[in-house]
């Protein structure tokens, strides 16, 4: 008795699961003309809890009668009203080359562990209309078209493509050979002598005062500016890239084969440390460190310039 229990209940459990399961066929239309293409429509709804669900296996042709053009990707589809629910679907493009009526079989689905089968489809495919008894024609004579001066332009349109190219490049040739040969004497350009690293330092550091930076409580941009100019003249005076070192840096360069006299080197240097403070400890030196600074620069500028002492000319004794 438990046993027949059992299965009534296992029966009533699965019984709407496998009427959940359709599949279904549907042809575009039933009838089409040689080559002409229609669609057929695959279409499964199942249950969701379905985890496994196999569309029929199809090659190139439905029959032998019955070519297959094009098979579209399976679709899915959620109904929102019933999340119990999953609609697939499948669309296959067709077309036959032979007349007659055609019988496309059922399509087998795999659903879960059972086999379904659609209905199967009937085509009905024409042969394509010819007007009928129509009288037979002579053969038209060959109509001789004249042979224009275009057309033998086109027909030998390389050669003449090569022929131009050829005298434009001579033409060429000439008007530039021409504009070579009578081209202006262009007289040399005299070049100005580089205006020496101190006398460009010093003109910069008396612009500089002139600003009065630092009466106007300009300090920062004062000593920015300041540092610049000595660091440019270390550059043009020594060929060292001062601009890019540090302060440090800039100290043991010249330092070690640049500047000898360490007096001098010792001013550049109160210099650059008193720049560093107010530029980054934002420390503002007083009225006379800044005039200071300024007579220093002037004075460093001045001791470590380039001077060009003559030769000594040899004497007989």
């Amino acid at each position: 008795m438990m046993k027949r229990f059992f299965y009534l209940l296992l029966f009533l459990i699965s019984s709407p699961l496998i009427a959940q399961n359709e599949v279904s066929a549907t042809i575009g239309t039933q009838e089409i003309k040689i080559g002409e293409q229609t669609t057929i429509e695959l279409e499964v709804s199942y249950s969701a809890a379905i985890e496994s669900l196999i569309f029929p296996a199809l090659q190139d042709t439905i029959s032998k009668f019955i070519d297959i053009v094009e098979i579209s990707k399976i679709d899915t589809i959620f109904d929102p009203e019933d999340v119990t629910k999953k609609y697939l679907n499948q669309t296959i493009t067709i077309t036959s080359w032979d007349s007659g009526y055609y019988v496309i079989p059922p399509f087998t689905f795999v659903v879960g562990s059972d086999t379904l089968k659609t209905n199967p489809l009937v085509l009905n495919v024409k042969n394509v209309s010819v007007e009928a008894q129509q009288d037979i024609k002579d053969i038209k004579t060959i109509i001789e078209v004249p042979f224009s001066l275009i057309d033998w332009l086109l027909s030998n349109k390389i050669p003449i493509s090569i022929g131009l190219l050829i005298v434009i490049l001579l033409i060429l040739a000439i008007v530039f050979y021409r504009r070579y040969k009578n081209r202006p004497v262009v007289e040399k350009e005299v070049v100005v002598p580089k205006e020496a690293a101190d006398l460009v330092a010093t003109r910069k550091l008396q612009e500089l005062f002139d600003k009065k930076l630092w009466q106007a409580g300009h300090v920062k941009m004062y000593y920015t500016e300041l540092s610049f100019i000595l660091r440019e003249y270390l550059e043009n005076r020594y060929l060292v890239n001062a601009l890019e070192l540090t302060t440090d840096e800039t100290i043991t360069l010249i330092n070690s084969n640049l500047i000898t006299e360490k007096e001098t080197v010792k001013k550049l240097h109160n210099i650059l440390i008193l720049a560093d403070m107010a530029k980054f400890a934002k420390q503002q030196p007083i009225g006379a460190e800044n005039e200071e600074a300024y007579k220093n620069a002037l004075l460093f500028v001045s001791l470590t310039k380039y001077v060009n002492e003559p030769k000594e000319e040899k004497t007989n004794d």
